[in-house]
């Protein structure tokens, strides 16, 4: 089915739904003054995306100190929320139809007065809120604010131009929410991590959402090597998920045996709360625009972020900025021969070696 057939069929089914059922309100009844006891929020997609909603999650909780508040995730980030005290309660769900009749019973426990969708997908997280009693939802519809659905909606963003937390906090506004602090958190309990003074821990994302957000493989071989040969007292460590094993393969085929000695190969080895403790012991990650950049921002780590394809005034670190080395490098007809292996090779690895030098105030070794 065609997305603008879906919207059409959602619009049609919640006219006849709400004329009967639903508890929908008209969205000029809404006052920033209302207290809500039942408040609902949906955050179902990736890491990063999860990341950058913990600041509207605390405002909304700051807001509503009294409310019961349900958090709709998908079950890849359990072990980033369990344990969490923003809220009262999860419920995972996988954005899909045909796991809509549970996501509904399980809302309907708590029955929501306010439905707040972070980031989900349409039409069924909208069809879902409505239909499990809200009277107010409002939503955050990216791109260009405009989804179809907005008679469905007492707010959404039209037009905004800037970065995701500050659009989230912007969207939340109108509920009398904060909306000047952007600094992420990481909600579940973790263990720290541990750093050894007498070493400088470096983290390597190596893959991302997508290939064209990846450094290539042999841009890290190269900043590996630099940072071996010429500092004796640092290590390094592969991280990344299941699918990134073969970048890890041609990273450790390709570096010499003396770099390969001090490599860490963590990846596919983590869960998501092992890799929390693992980045918290990083004294710097260099890493393209990707979930880890974001935990490592949250666990106030140092980090090295390479954008080209990716806008960082739209997904870049904004809290702390003394401990962020953002990169940003245009494509051109000049810089095509750079991008072999993907676009972010544009960013050559002494680059990033000269910035993780000044980060760091790594020393040379004395031969």
């Amino acid at each position: 089915m065609s997305k603008k057939w879906k919207i059409n069929l959602t619009n049609w089914f919640l006219k006849k739904y709400t004329a009967k059922h639903g508890r929908l309100e008209n969205k000029e009844n809404f006052d920033a003054a209302l207290q809500f006891d039942n408040i609902v929020i949906y955050s179902t997609t990736a890491l990063g995306d999860f990341m950058f909603n913990t600041p509207a999650i605390r405002a909304i909780r700051a807001r509503y100190p009294d409310a019961h508040i349900t958090l709709v995730v998908h079950e890849k980030n359990r072990e980033l929320v369990e344990g969490g005290t923003e809220y009262n309660r999860i419920v995972y769900w996988n954005s899909k139809i045909k796991t809509l009749s549970p996501l509904l019973n399980a809302l309907r426990e708590h029955q929501p007065d306010l439905a707040v969708i972070l980031h989900s997908h349409l039409p069924y997280d909208v069809i879902s809120a409505v239909m499990a009693g809200a009277k107010y939802v409002i939503r955050d519809n990216y791109s260009s604010g405009i989804s179809g659905l907005e008679q469905w909606l007492t707010n959404y963003i039209f037009h905004y131009y800037g970065h995701f937390i500050r659009r989230k906090l912007e969207l939340i506004s109108i509920l009398g929410c904060r909306s000047d602090d952007p600094t992420m958190f990481i909600p579940a309990p973790y263990q720290a991590g541990i750093r050894d003074p007498q070493k400088t821990t470096i983290g390597f994302q190596l893959g991302a959402s997508t290939g064209s957000r990846c450094w290539p493989v042999s841009h890290y071989v190269k900043l590996a090597e630099q940072l071996v040969a010429r500092h004796d007292d640092v290590q390094i460590v592969l991280i990344g998920g299941g699918g990134d094993e073969n970048k890890a393969r041609q990273f450790m085929a390709q570096v010499d045996e003396k770099t390969r000695a001090r490599v860490d190969d963590r990846i596919g080895k983590t869960g998501l709360q092992q890799l929390i403790t693992l980045i918290d012991g990083f004294d710097v990650l260099v890493t393209g625009d990707t979930g880890p950049l974001h935990l490592a921002v949250a666990l106030k780590v140092k980090t090295i972020s390479l954008f080209v394809t990716a806008d960082p005034r739209t997904t870049g670190p904004i809290q702390d900025n003394e401990r962020h080395c953002i990169i940003h490098a245009s494509r051109s007809g000049f810089t095509m021969p750079l991008e072999a292996e993907s676009p972010v090779g544009v960013i050559q690895p002494h680059r990033v070696y000269s910035e993780a030098v000044r980060l760091l105030r790594l020393e040379p070794h004395i031969s």
